[in-house]
């Protein structure tokens, strides 16, 4: 099976993953690597590369929201890699972006909007939830049109403010310890931040997904309702608690490899950019 490494570099954290054909089915072959940003992520890629790519792929593709951290990546590039396709604008992504102004629109919402395609039906419209260092709520219709969407504090930019602005309250790994449903009412002060981080984002990310299907309704009364994909580091919790939704792991990151994909079937091979 024909297999993309592809590399996403987001504000806080590189990905790297196998993506397989998105023809031989929606979620395909994927192991993802998440990382955390240092001098050392070259090093990284090519223990990676060697551990686990190497000897499975051919082509490799780069994107991210953090230019300068994958700029950096492809100065120090490891020797034995192929060269990457690298995506640098929302201008190579097959989406188009209805909007004030398209040229803005962040490369991982184009990506995931590009990505949802493939995980719903031909006629069918999509919200798009990422819930990393910002939370995303996007509105995907039939094209792919990216029709615009709401961005808020992620669970773990929220904990760092709370613990950066105030004089007392503690830091907390959000990560781990949202692991289950937090206590209400919160009889400390760890329960308390944790009920309010992630019951805050739970009741926006709700909020938000109603008003999107309900102007979806009043546009396109005969569509059905948007699926709802749910991706990122704090979406598996948000989807265990939205009826319907639909969990992905790393949804950019499977954009960008299909991305990669439907290029190489287009033009046959392709090279660095």
């Amino acid at each position: 099976m024909s297999v993309v490494a592809a590399i996403d570099i987001g504000n806080t954290r590189a990905k790297f993953g196998l993506i397989g054909c998105p023809a031989l089915g929606a979620t395909g072959e994927v192991t993802a690597t998440v990382l955390d940003h240092g001098l050392q992520l070259a090093e990284c890629l090519q223990q990676w590369w060697h551990q686990t790519a190497a000897s499975r792929v051919q082509s490799v593709v780069i994107a991210g929201s953090d230019p300068d951290c994958r700029d950096q990546l492809l100065t120090n590039w490891p020797a034995a890699i192929p060269a990457p396709l690298v995506v640098r604008s929302g201008t190579q992504i097959p989406v188009k972006a209805d909007v004030d102004f398209p040229d803005k629109v962040g490369i991982d919402r184009l990506l995931n909007a590009f990505a949802a395609q493939f995980l719903i039906q031909q006629d069918q419209s999509a919200i798009v939830v990422d819930s990393g260092t910002a939370t995303t709520v996007d509105l995907i219709t039939p094209g792919p049109v990216f029709r615009g969407g709401s961005i808020l504090p992620g669970l773990r930019l929220s904990a760092r403010a709370l613990h950066d602005y105030t004089a007392r309250l503690p830091l907390l790994d959000v990560d781990e310890s949202l692991i289950q449903l937090p206590v209400v009412p919160g009889r400390n002060t760890q329960d308390a931040i944790l009920a309010g981080l992630f019951l805050g984002q739970l009741g926006s990310v709700r909020e938000l997904v109603h008003r999107l299907e309900q102007a979806t309704q009043q546009s396109a009364p005969t569509g059905g309702r948007p699926a709802l994909i749910i991706s990122g580091g704090g979406g598996r919790q948000l989807a265990s608690h939205l009826p319907g939704a639909q969990f992905v792991d790393s949804l950019a990151l499977h954009g960008l490899g299909w991305l990669a994909h439907q290029l190489q079937a287009q033009r046959g091979t392709y090279g660095s950019g």
